[in-house]
């Protein structure tokens, strides 16, 4: 089954967060019009839908879905490490976000899951079926950043499809949001 092209949803979230917006403007606009004074009410009026369609430009701007975070906090289990990270998307674009990955502690398996089911959230908050890492460097502060590509086709070219940014000794492989479904779905 295809799924709509990720613009596509960004532009449908803006527009259905900007629905309250529109709405109290519509209001506020019939009540400025019952202003005995007439010229006055209607240059209000203008003024008021203008605003109204900025606010509507700025969230759709935005992309309308909040960016994905997420911590853990898990003590030690059966004599292992406990996993303490933080999972920050700091930068969605429309093929793919930046995401920060700060490690306290954690077993190396462990980890890597809870990077993945980072990854996994996004697609799926995105509508997505496909997520693949495209990059891997280190902040200043030592916290690792991957640049994650998302696509609803797994045989699109990565090195075209998201753009020239890409680690090209990466082996680039696509991983499933359903393959993963049943580790997290709730």
């Amino acid at each position: 089954m295809k799924r709509p092209d990720a613009n596509r949803l960004a532009d449908l979230g803006a527009a259905v967060a900007a629905v309250p917006v529109v709405l109290i403007a519509v209001a506020m606009a019939a009540i400025i019009m019952r202003i005995p004074n007439r010229e006055a009410g209607s240059r209000r009026c203008i003024r008021l839908m203008t605003v109204c369609a900025m606010l509507w430009w700025a969230a759709a701007a935005r992309g309308g879905a909040p960016l994905y975070r997420d911590e853990i906090n898990l003590p030690p289990q059966g004599g292992g490490k406990g996993l303490v990270m933080t999972f920050t998307e700091v930068e969605r674009h429309p093929r793919y976000s930046i995401v920060r990955v700060k490690y306290v502690s954690g077993s190396s398996v462990g980890s890597a899951m809870y990077v993945v089911k980072g990854c996994w959230e996004i697609a799926r908050q995105r509508g997505l079926e496909y997520f693949i890492n495209l990059k891997e460097w280190r902040d200043s502060e030592g916290n690792a950043l991957f640049k994650i590509g998302f696509a609803n086709d797994r045989t699109v070219d990565p090195r075209t499809y998201f753009d020239t940014d890409i680690d090209p000794n990466k082996a680039l492989i696509f991983l499933s949001v359903t393959d993963y479904a049943p580790l997290w779905q709730r």
